[in-house]
C-alpha cells in the first residue's frame, strides 16, 4: 500500500514548521547578544533600548489574539491558512534584514512591534494547524517538538553571533560607551571613525548585522515550504468530521464545518459523547481568585525568562566581570542551552511527576540559582555559567507545567483560554525595561540579579498561594 497523500501532506508541512521555528528561535534572540550594540547604533542606553522588547511583546498580543479571532473564521481553505504562514514568517525574515540598518530609535521599535505582530500571528496559526488536522491528542507531541525547535532557535542564535562579535580589543576601546554611555548616533564623527575600524566591518557590512540576515534569510528560505505546500495536490488532514445535521444543511459541509464548533463536531473515531456531557464547574471553591493570580504567575515567569534573555550577555559583558564578547557570549548560551533541555526534561517528567511538584521544584531551584548567582555569579565567570544554565533549565518547567496543573481544575477553554497568555505577554512587556532600569540605576549591574531573586520569591509566593487556595472544595459539585 502506497503512502496517502495526508501522510504526504504531514511529511512537508512538519519539516517545514520545524525548520521555520528554528527561524523563530533566531529572530527572538539574536537581538539579546548584540543588543549594545543596536542601543550604540540608535544613540540611546540600555536601559532605553530594552523598550525594544517591550514594544516587540505588545506587537507579540496584538497579532496572537488577532490570529486567534480570523485564522479558524476566515482562513476556511487550506491554501488561505499555508499562504498566512508563509506571508507572516518570510514579512519576519523582511523585518530581520532591515533591522540593524536602522539609524533611529523609534523606528527601530515599530519595526520590532511590526515584526512580533507578525511573529504572534504565524506561532498562533502555526499552533492551530497541528490541532486543526491532528486533534488535541495526537498532537501533543508535535507541538512539544515545535516549541523545543524555537529553543534550538535560542541557542543556535547564541553561537551564530558570536563570529560577528567585536574582538576584545575593539570592545575594551568602546565598552564604557557601550554600557554606560547614552549611545552615540551614527552621524558622529566619533563612532563613524570606530566604525571605519576593520574589524567593524565584513564585505562591507557593519558585522553586527549579519546575524540578523542570515535569520532573516533562513525564515524566508523555510517559509516558502508552506507555499510550495499549498500549491501541490495534497489532501490537508482535518480532524473534525461534519455531524449529521451539517451534512444535511449544504449536502458535504465546507472545511468550516468539518472542523465544526465544539458543541457540534465530535473527534473521528471518538465515542458519541460530546463536550456537553462534560461538566465545566471548577473543582475549587475560590476559581476567579485562582485564575487572578494565574495570570500573576504567569506574568513572573516569562518576566523571569525577559530578565534573562535580553540582558545575559549585557551584565558579561558590562558586569562585576566584565568578561571580553566571546565570553559573555557563553552566558547566552548557558541559559538558552539549559532553557532547551529543560523543556525536553520536563515533558519526559510530565508522564509521572505531578505538575504541583514539578512547579514547586522549579521555583525552589530558581530561587536557588539566583542567589547562586548572586553569592559567586559576581567573582567567577564558571559560577556565573552554573548559575545561568541552572536558571535557564529550570524555569522552562513553569509554562506547561501550570497549564496542566489549572486544568485540572476546572476548564480552562473558551474565553478563560488567553489568560495564560495575556499573563506572559505582560510580563515579557514589563519586565525587559524595568531591567534596564535597575541595570542604570545605583545598583548597577548587580541590579540584575536582585531583580532576579526578587521576581523568583514573588513567583513562589504566587504559586504557594494558588495552591493553598486550590484546597478548598466548592460547597456543591454539580455532575451532568
Amino acid at each position: 500500500m502506497g503512502i496517502s497523500r495526508e501522510a504526504r501532506w504531514y511529511a512537508l508541512f512538519l519539516p517545514s514548521s520545524w525548520l521555520s521555528n528554528v527561524g523563530h528561535g533566531l529572530m527572538v534572540t539574536v537581538v539579546g547578544p548584540t543588543q549594545p550594540y543596536l542601543a550604540k547604533n540608535v544613540g540611546v542606553n540600555i536601559a532605553v533600548i530594552n523598550l525594544v522588547w517591550t514594544f516587540g511583546f505588545l506587537g507579540y498580543i496584538i497579532g496572537s489574539l488577532g490570529t486567534g479571532f480570523i485564522f479558524k473564521r476566515y482562513l476556511t481553505n487550506p491554501k488561505m491558512k499555508l499562504a498566512f504562514l508563509w506571508i507572516t514568517l518570510s514579512l519576519n525574515g523582511v523585518g530581520m534584514l532591515i533591522l540593524p540598518f536602522i539609524t533611529n530609535f523609534g523606528l527601530l521599535v515599530t519595526v520590532r512591534g511590526l515584526q512580533y505582530g507578525l511573529l504572534g500571528a504565524y506561532i498562533t496559526a502555526d499552533s492551530s494547524m497541528l490541532v486543526y488536522t491532528m486533534g488535541p491528542i495526537k498532537s501533543r507531541p508535535f507541538t512539544n517538538a515545535l516549541h523545543a525547535c524555537v529553543g534550538i532557535g535560542f541557542l543556535a542564535a547564541t553561537f551564530l553571533v558570536r563570529p560577528f562579535l567585536p574582538s576584545e580589543a575593539s570592545a575594551l576601546k568602546n565598552k564604557d560607551q557601550v554600557c554606560f554611555g547614552n549611545g552615540t548616533n551614527v552621524e558622529d564623527p566619533l563612532l563613524t571613525v570606530d566604525l571605519q575600524d576593520e574589524d567593524a566591518y565584513l564585505w562591507g557590512i557593519q558585522k553586527i548585522a549579519w546575524p540578523f540576515i542570515i535569520s532573516g534569510i533562513w525564515c524566508c528560505v523555510f517559509s516558502l515550504g508552506y507555499l510550495i505546500l499549498g500549491f501541490l495536490p495534497l489532501t490537508m488532514p482535518i480532524y473534525y468530521q461534519p455531524t449529521n445535521k451539517q451534512i444535511e444543511k449544504d449536502g458535504h459541509g465546507s472545511e468550516m464545518e468539518q472542523f465544526g464548533d465544539e458543541e457540534d463536531s465530535k473527534p473521528v473515531g471518538s465515542k458519541e459523547i460530546g463536550p456537553h456531557h462534560r461538566s465545566s464547574q471548577p473543582r475549587i471553591r475560590y476559581w476567579k481568585q485562582v485564575l487572578t493570580l494565574v495570570f500573576f504567575y504567569y506574568a513572573f515567569s516569562c518576566g523571569i525568562e525577559r530578565i534573562y534573555q535580553p540582558m545575559a550577555y549585557t551584565f558579561g559583558l558590562c558586569g562585576p566581570l566584565k568578561l571580553a564578547p566571546r565570553d559573555a557570549v557563553i552566558t547566552d548560551s548557558t541559559y538558552n542551552g539549559g532553557f532547551m533541555t529543560g523543556r525536553i526534561v520536563s515533558v519526559l517528567l510530565g508522564g509521572f511527576v505531578k505538575p504541583r511538584n514539578m512547579i514547586f521544584a522549579s521555583s525552589g531551584c530558581c530561587i536557588s540559582a539566583s542567589i547562586l548567582l548572586i553569592a559567586v555569579g559576581t567573582s567567577n565567570k564558571f559560577g556565573l555559567y552554573i548559575g545561568t544554565a541552572i536558571l535557564g533549565f529550570f524555569v522552562s518547567w513553569q509554562f506547561g507545567s501550570c497549564y496542566s496543573w489549572i486544568s485540572q481544575k476546572g476548564d480552562i477553554t473558551g474565553r478563560i483560554s488567553p489568560i495564560f497568555f495575556l499573563g506572559c505577554g505582560f510580563g515579557s512587556s514589563i519586565f525587559p525595561p524595568l531591567s534596564g532600569f535597575v541595570f542604570n540605576s545605583a545598583l548597577g549591574p548587580m541590579g540584575i540579579l536582585y531583580l532576579t531573586l526578587m521576581a523568583t520569591l514573588c513567583q513562589f509566593v504566587i504559586y504557594a498561594t494558588m495552591w493553598a487556595l486550590s484546597r478548598a472544595k466548592p460547597t456543591q459539585m454539580v455532575i451532568k
